[in-house]
């Protein structure tokens, strides 16, 4: 073989190399290339879901992944701002995980929203972790379409108004504001009138005169500039509206199970818990600034509780009555409430 013809040789074998080099390279760089994920609520970033579940488990999961994943946050409903649509838009993908309110979604998640009950959940920490263990029992409907990655509540429901009451009786013939089909059974219970509206929507029908109050957390009134409006609380416990973190399916089944197990080691009960805590000591700070800013404030007593829990206890048996499995998902409820309570 002439000199020429070595030379023509080797430069071919130098081109197949690189040609496979440049191939391996490639397939390295895609399988070390990092999953993009949108993370995104129609609440503004300052609000306690946001601060307090969402961005810690972004961040301790971008910690843990570093480039394999990149997970940001886009608030304020960027992706989309009715808080009645988020469901679809993660279950669509518009949104790759999303907070979901199940009392904006109705007929998704109807059972879950037995945290809602009245004179039942006792702190936003405690109505967190039995909504999770309640949900992992796999008795609860409405999720074969998403991926759960945590359950959450505020702080304990009460009555938000723009005239103070003595009692529930005071509230007969009323309007006020529900945000789902439970809060609606109590509301009715008390021959008052239930509403579902947004809290923005209901700040303005409040401000307008036409509805008296909202059922809502401390958190949530904060949030939404709802002490604007409302110049009195009456604190009786009315449950806690259960909140989720959901992803979309199909991005949920497109990542490594190395990755979406360091995603659910940061969030599942762990992250409902500590955002339920969360909610819970915010609250006390909210409590105490609107007591010094002149709000009138009435708290039911211990033994009007007991009162209420007992007049209005059909409350509870026309939950049973309107879900399926309601009487098994109940009695689950309240064992885990009780297995709670007992440092279970």
């Amino acid at each position: 073989m002439g000199e020429a013809k070595r030379r023509e040789t080797a430069m071919k074998h130098l081109m197949v190399g690189a040609a496979a080099a440049a191939v391996l390279t490639g397939a390295m760089a895609a399988s070390a290339q990092e999953h993009s994920i949108r993370v995104g609520s129609f609440t503004p970033e300052g609000a306690v879901g946001v601060q307090n579940v969402m961005i810690p488990w972004i961040e301790a999961v971008q910690d843990e992944l570093g480039d394999r994943v990149e997970l940001t946050g886009f608030w304020g409903g960027t992706l989309g701002p009715d808080p009645f649509a988020q469901y679809e838009l993660v279950r669509d993908g518009v949104i790759d995980v999303a907070w979901i309110l199940p009392g904006y979604t109705p007929g998704q998640f109807p059972q879950l929203q037995i945290t809602e009950l009245p004179f039942t959940v006792q702190s936003g920490e405690e109505a967190s972790t039995v909504a999770w263990r309640l949900y992992e029992t796999g008795l609860l409907d409405g999720f074969d379409d998403v991926h759960v990655l945590s359950i959450w509540t505020p702080d304990i429901t009460n009555i938000h108004l723009t005239e103070p009451v003595e009692n529930l009786g005071d509230l007969e013939g009323s309007a006020l504001r529900t945000a789902g089909a439970t809060q609606a059974l109590f509301v009715e219970a008390i021959d008052a009138a239930p509403q579902t509206l947004g809290s923005v929507e209901a700040n303005e029908a409040m401000l307008r005169g036409t509805i008296d109050g909202q059922l809502q957390g401390w958190t949530g009134m904060r949030t939404f500039g709802g002490f604007a409006v409302a110049d009195a609380t009456y604190m009786v416990p009315l449950g806690a509206s259960p909140f989720l973190l959901l992803m979309n399916l199909n991005t949920w089944n497109s990542l490594p199970e190395d990755v979406q197990e360091v995603m659910m080691r940061h969030a599942g009960e762990g992250l409902g818990a500590y955002g339920g805590s969360r909610y819970d000591a915010i609250t006390q700070d909210i409590i105490a600034t609107q007591r010094d800013e002149g709000h009138t404030i009435i708290e039911a007593s211990q033994d009007d509780i007991a009162a209420y829990a007992d007049q209005y206890s059909d409350v509870h048996d026309r939950w049973i009555e309107q879900h399926d499995n309601g009487q098994e998902i109940y009695d689950t409820f309240i064992q885990l409430l009780n297995d709670y309570r007992s440092g279970g």
